[in-house]
Parts: C-alpha cells; structure tokens; sequence
C-alpha cells in the first residue's frame, strides 16, 4: 500500500474567529468537489482516483484531505508552482477556474486561505485580499459541431431555427432566409445539422451558433445489421477480460 499523506486548505477571516461551526455543508461540499477536481481534473482521473478521506478540523477551519502521498507531491508541486510564477498561465483550464474562485472568494470575504500540506513545513501558498491570481486561458474554443433532433421552429424578424438535442437541450441556431426556405419545410421533423459556434471549457454548453448545413437523416432500427454487426464484434469481445471496466472506459472517452 501507498504511503499516506495529507493535504490542507487553512480558511481564516479578518478577526480571527472562524470556526469549523461557522463552516455551512453547502461550502464543505464545495471544498471538496474543488479539491478533487484540482487533483483530478478529467472524468476518466476521477474515475481511477484512489481512496480519500475528509476532515474539518480547528485552528481557523481546516479542511483536511488524508491520501497517497504521490496526490501531496502532486498538490505541493502545483501550489508552489504557482506561488513561484505568481500566475496561473501554466495549468489547465479546470484547475485555474477553481484557484480564481479561492481568489473571488477570499476578496469577498476577507478570507487568507493557506494551501498546506504534510511533505512541506510551509504553506507552499497563500491567497488574500492583496494576491491577485487571474484566468488567462480562453473559457471556451470556436468550432464546428454536428447536431442531432426534432427541429420546432424555424423563422421569424432575425432568421432562426430552434432544435431539440438529447445531449445538448433546446438551442437556437442562426440561419439565412435561403437556408431557412431551402427545400422542404423542415418543422417537426428529425434533423441533423452542421452549424459554426462556441463550447464552453467548463460545461460543454453551445453558444453563438450559425447554421452550416441541414444533414437529413431517419433513425430506422435495423435489426438485421445490428446482428451482422454483433456477431462480427463478439469475436474481440470475448477476448475482454472485465468487460464492466472497458465499458467504464468507453463512457470516460466519450465512445
């Protein structure tokens, strides 16, 4: 077994005078999900993270975090990294996020919130009022993207289309009097179109989309393809030894 370590966020108010009793479970959970998420910041990490326990302990509020001691270097590395560069340009999207929401929150409320841990006699960092730790990465990425649903309006003054996605919900998708008015009319009924537009980094959430092009298609189950396509792929998949983990896989890559 792993050497055990621990990691430690140290919150303190202007006076003195917070308590773990002050702590509401709303920012506890909050604590925590960001902490992991600072770890591990992609699903398939979170998946395969190894065990971690909590604890909320006095001196100020502590909040306590007992696991492998690989995760404390990991987390000593990160957070004095940043202390040294003064900056956050050289992490990720999600782990820079969650250090500037530290920063909201300490400016907010006078907090000093130490980032301490069990392998280093110092607080590797430290971030108050005065720090001033920035987002520098983009919050979202321009592209194209295939959208698959029911489309339940389409017109108007500003030419639009409306669609109903399963993975993406309703959206609204610009368009053109030609685009709108080519071919058939196309309300209630199953589409896929290409449109232009913006992903959110931190969601996944479309925004600022136009339309490309209408791609028409029919969802027909096919019963005898499926078992052609069956019978071709049980020969590799009887070779997965613990086919409950490569599914997991496949979910984590988006398969």
């Amino acid at each position: 077994m792993e050497e055990q370590g621990y990691i430690e966020i140290r919150v303190t108010n202007r006076d003195n005078t917070l308590a773990p009793k002050d702590i509401d479970i709303n920012e506890i959970k909050e604590i925590i999900s960001d902490v992991e998420s600072f770890l591990y910041p992609e699903r398939k990490e979170k998946q395969n993270r190894p065990h971690i326990s909590y604890n909320l302990e006095e001196g100020s509020a502590k909040h306590k975090f007992f696991l492998p001691i690989s995760a404390v270097i990991l987390f000593n590395g990160l957070t004095s990294e940043i202390k040294s560069r003064n900056n956050l340009d050289f992490l990720d999207y999600k782990r820079q996020s969650i250090i500037d929401k530290f920063q909201r929150k300490a400016i907010k409320y006078g907090y000093s919130i130490e980032f301490n841990n069990s392998i280093s006699k110092e607080s590797p960092l430290i971030i108050d009022y005065t720090t001033n730790f920035e987002m520098i990465a983009p919050t979202f990425y321009e592209s194209e993207f295939y959208l698959y649903g029911e489309i339940y309006q389409e017109g108007g003054k500003m030419p639009n289309l409306h669609i109903s996605t399963k993975k993406y919900g309703n959206l609204t998708i610009a368009a053109t009097k030609e685009q709108i008015m080519d071919g058939i009319k196309k309300t209630y009924k199953p589409y896929g179109i290409k449109v232009r537009g913006k992903k959110s980094f931190e969601n996944d959430k479309l925004s600022d989309l136009e339309l490309v092009a209408f791609i028409q298609y029919k969802p027909i189950f096919n019963k005898s393809l499926l078992e052609k396509v069956i019978e071709k792929a049980s020969v590799n998949l009887s070779k997965i030894t613990n086919v409950d983990t490569w599914i997991d896989d496949l979910k984590a890559e988006g398969i």
